[in-house]
């Protein structure tokens, strides 16, 4: 994502958020945060209240809870492959930047890493046999793909016939990402230019003969969090609920986005999900890596974005 912004000292913030300009970045080190959420929950007040009419809020349980599964029984959600630190290392140095762009510019490739690559991982190859692929049902509505299966096959090619086919798969692998299935989960919050930027990106993945060039547009920032924690974040974490205990995490309990709003302020969240963090239960023997993988392809502006939407936009029940 490129972001056309303006960057204004910490000291300026409060100044600088009266006069809300069309785009805006407040840029922070993580040390500064911790001294401005001193004994707070959830950070609040530190952005201008700008609302996209078309965001709506996270709500109800997670696609875990939804299926029965346990984040050590499937891999669901953990297509990122890593994870913070041993229990023996430090967090190490807190210096991410974070900011809250105002407007941004989005490609069908951030479309997929901030929708799919949690499950399908970064090529697209999921983890079989519980994640399919999506690189096969994506060739297969590649019209060139099938033409050469059908001279392949017949000795010749029905042009109707084919083009016949090739509408079939693409409107199968929409409706799929749409609506989900068995076990993937419904994108229904992608809109329609967000389905077609994303399947030409598909096509690319694949590596189509006939692949579809990107293209991009501007989103709110508001949309860039929804986009990263209905994409991603809901896998995992419903949307409200008590926060867990020490012990309860240590079982593998999973914390509801909105008791992680009332437990860490932003410079904590982002640090967690971009570097990971030693989880802390009540005996401080069973300190341990935690479950959650470090998502290092979500970016620092991402997962602020991620932050200030959950606070702007509050998780509901329903």
């Amino acid at each position: 994502m490129r972001t056309q912004l303006r960057r204004f000292r910490v000291d300026r913030l409060r100044e600088s958020a009266l006069r809300v300009p069309r785009t805006l970045i407040v840029t922070l080190t993580v040390g500064a945060l911790l001294a401005l959420t001193m004994g707070v929950g959830a950070q609040k007040a530190a952005w201008p209240e700008i609302r996209d009419p078309n965001v709506t809020p996270v709500t109800g349980p997670s696609w875990l809870t939804h299926l029965g599964l346990t984040l050590a029984s499937t891999s669901l959600g953990q297509g990122a492959g890593r994870y913070g630190p041993a229990a023996d290392q430090g967090g190490g140095a807190r210096r991410e930047s974070l900011g809250v762009p105002g407007t941004v510019q989005i490609t069908g490739a951030d479309l997929y890493r901030l929708n799919c690559q949690a499950c399908h991982r970064e090529q697209g190859t999921g983890a079989p046999p519980e994640i399919h692929s999506v690189l096969g049902p994506v060739q297969g509505a590649s019209l060139e793909l099938v033409r050469r299966k059908l001279r392949e096959q017949e000795g010749r090619v029905n042009e109707r016939a084919a083009r016949a086919e090739t509408r079939r798969a693409r409107a199968s692998v929409l409706a799929r990402m749409h609506q989900g299935g068995r076990r993937m989960p419904p994108r229904d919050h992608l809109q329609t230019e967000d389905m077609r930027m994303l399947f030409a990106y598909l096509t690319q993945l694949a590596g189509t003969p006939d692949a579809v060039r990107q293209s991009t547009r501007t989103i709110s920032w508001a949309r860039v969090g929804e986009l990263t924690v209905k994409g991603t974040c809901h896998i995992c974490h419903d949307a409200v609920g008590p926060a867990p205990s020490g012990s309860a995490l240590l079982r593998g309990a999973v914390p509801s986005l909105e008791s992680i709003m009332r437990m860490k302020p932003i410079g904590e969240f982002v640090h967690k999900v971009r570097r990971g963090e030693v989880v802390s239960p009540d005996d401080p023997v069973l300190r341990h890596r935690g479950r959650m993988p470090v998502f290092y392809y979500i970016r620092d502006e991402e997962t602020a974005a991620s932050y200030v939407y959950l606070t702007t936009y509050p998780p509901r029940a329903r």
